[in-house]
């Protein structure tokens, strides 16, 4: 059996060192590897270069340092592994440049989403990240960027045919990448399908300090959405989970609290007084309290665009759009004066510690704010609240579609969201799920007079729990990639200068970690055993795997460990927070009441 690696951005460690452990774990299980690399075939830019630092506007000069730096890495990875590796170049002939440069002379803004290539929409495809980089909504692309575009487009037409050539001159049984969604690696999957060779995607896994530590796999065009409805996660979150799950996911409370990570938006938490917040935004100190999280459009889009979600037209769907969700929550608002809405704008939507462009959707927001109640007040980007501050004065949260609803769940707070058939975030069992209008209010009433509840704790941790230790895989014995600490977290000038230094070691520096990551690897059998079950029983994912072992914990067991993390809280870095109505005095009450009645 032939596993073919398509792998051309070796310089992004943290993703092409884990995904060389697979690999050679599937070599120790008897099936033969082979890498496909680069040797500068996206010298015009890739994402190894926007890894390092760089934009497309940056010299060209830089950018050869990049692929520089990318080649020694690809080579180090491939003698040390022991791989066979093929060269994309080398299966190029002028031909395919004409194709290339014939279909890119055919582009322009208004047919490039038709684009397409040997039955595939490679317009679409190649789109993916030069649409997120930008925060294109659409397909809108505006005409000074259209250039940056038609590169991708160069870029993955040219992997298409290159595609073709070396599927035939190696026929393999199973073709895997890091991350689908990268406009190049979709176009190489999309000619293996075609033939009918089973594709995996592998990415680090959620887990917001120890992601690169880990690593998920998905077959063919499947995704965690589709793992919401699987007997895997039915059968997961039925089961009590047990200490090391319970600190596994608290782990991942600690990094977003720290707000250091890249993947982390919002800002870190610094205990700030909630009576200081309440007056702050203008809310009566007993006043009860809702969030509206808004998400970013602009991910969907780009996902939709290049063929990555699936058909949930079928499911039900209480409202269009997002925006039509928030003026049905102005209505609401008016009818219940009493309490105050904080309508909190996505961080990505405005210049950010990961894309320093300001969204168009933007625009669109200010204009429905001109419908807003007076009992609404705007939590933007730019008032520098990290989100887990200001979780301290909620007492429900409406979610529509952003990941804010599962984490704040997680520290109790009720979430009530409308049906929605492009919530792909987590399962909708964290959720309150209002089907129709009159449905929806009545949860929403409900929520606000219920509050918090040691439930929707369970059922978030619940949930964490099997995206940490199910849907990924622990390489932690051979990959240390927790954040950088030191890294700016708000854009200026020390996130500047930050990139240009990152930039200086990944390119310049001697490959000193990369040795010794290499010399001192060591993957677990049972990570061994995941993905080889996975690829010879052709599984949608790891989390389908039969090779994970059982679980046995109590549900008492797991209440007490669930109380255990909210004291320590309460006690730790909570501990200045006496507000009467903050959360972490009604975490106090409960944990109390609990314990009054033992």
């Amino acid at each position: 059996m032939k596993a073919l690696f398509f792998s051309p951005f070796a310089n992004i460690w943290e993703h092409s060192f884990p995904e060389g452990l697979v690999a050679e774990g599937l070599k120790e299980n008897g099936i033969e590897i082979v890498t496909v690399r680069c040797a500068g075939l996206y010298n015009s830019y890739c994402v190894a270069m926007s890894a390092a630092g760089l934009t497309a506007a940056d010299a060209e000069k830089k950018k050869k340092q990049v692929c520089g730096a990318c080649i020694k890495r690809r080579n180090l990875l491939d003698k040390d592994f022991g791989f066979r590796n093929l060269i994309i170049e080398d299966f190029l002939d002028e031909r395919d440049y004409t194709i290339t440069q014939a279909l890119i002379d055919s582009a322009s803004l208004e047919n490039w989403p038709e684009l397409m290539l040997n039955n595939v929409p490679i317009g679409r495809y190649a789109a993916y990240e030069f649409l997120l980089n930008y925060k294109i909504m659409g397909t809108n692309v505006p005409p000074e960027l259209f250039d940056v575009y038609l590169n991708q487009l160069r870029n993955s037409t040219l992997t298409l045919l290159s595609a073709e050539k070396i599927l035939d001159a190696e026929n393999p049984d199973y073709v895997l990448t890091y991350n689908r969604l990268y406009g190049v690696n979709h176009a190489f999957l999309a000619v293996a399908e075609a033939r009918g060779i089973p594709t995996y995607s592998l990415q680090g896994g959620g887990h917001i300090t120890h992601r690169g530590e880990t690593m998920t796999m998905f077959k063919e065009s499947q995704t965690q959405f589709q793992l919401f409805h699987s007997e895997s996660w039915k059968t997961y979150q039925q089961a009590p989970i047990g200490e090391e799950e319970v600190n596994l996911v608290a782990s991942h409370f600690d990094g977003l609290l720290e707000g250091s990570s890249a993947f982390a938006y919002s800002s870190a938490f610094e205990a700030s007084d909630p009576r200081l917040l309440r007056d702050r935004f203008g809310i009566p100190q007993d006043a009860k309290v809702a969030l509206i999280p808004m998400s970013s459009e602009d991910e969907l889009n780009a996902a939709q665009l290049a063929d990555l979600l699936p058909d949930t037209s079928q499911l039900p769907n209480l409202f269009e759009d997002q925006f039509a969700w928030i003026r049905f929550v102005f209505e609401y608002a008016k009818q219940r004066p009493e309490v105050k809405f904080i309508l909190r704008l996505h961080p990505r939507m405005y210049p950010n510690k990961r894309e320093n462009v300001t969204a168009p959707v933007v625009a669109r927001v200010m204009e429905l704010l001109e419908e807003a109640p007076s009992n609404i007040v705007v939590n933007l980007p730019s008032d520098n609240v990290s989100l887990y501050d200001l979780m301290q004065i909620l007492d429900v949260v409406l979610g529509y579609r952003s990941s804010v609803g599962a984490e704040l769940a997680a520290f109790g707070l009720p979430v009530v969201s409308p049906a929605n058939k492009d919530f792909f975030t987590y399962p909708s069992e964290i959720n309150r799920i209002g089907s129709s209008a009159q449905e929806y209010t009545l949860k929403l009433d409900d929520a606000l007079r219920e509050g918090w509840s040691i439930e929707n704790v369970r059922a978030s941790f619940r949930w964490y729990a099997y995206l940490f230790s199910r849907i990924a895989v622990d390489f932690s014995e051979s990959v240390s990639a927790k954040p950088i600490a030191i890294r700016p977290k708000k854009p200026g000038f020390k996130l500047w200068l930050w990139r240009k230094m990152v930039f200086l070691v990944i390119t310049f520096g001697p490959l000193i970690r990369e040795r010794l990551a290499l010399r001192g690897r060591s993957s677990s059998q049972l990570s061994k055993n995941v993905f080889f079950d996975v690829i010879s029983n052709g599984r949608g994912s790891v989390a389908e795997s039969s090779a994970w072992p059982t679980r046995q914990n109590s549900f008492t067991n797991e209440t007490e460990l669930l109380e255990k993390y909210l004291n320590n809280l309460c006690n730790g870095i909570w501990k200045d927070i006496s507000a009467e109505n903050s959360l972490a005095a009604k975490i106090r009450a409960a944990i109390s009441k609990q314990l009054g009645s033992l």
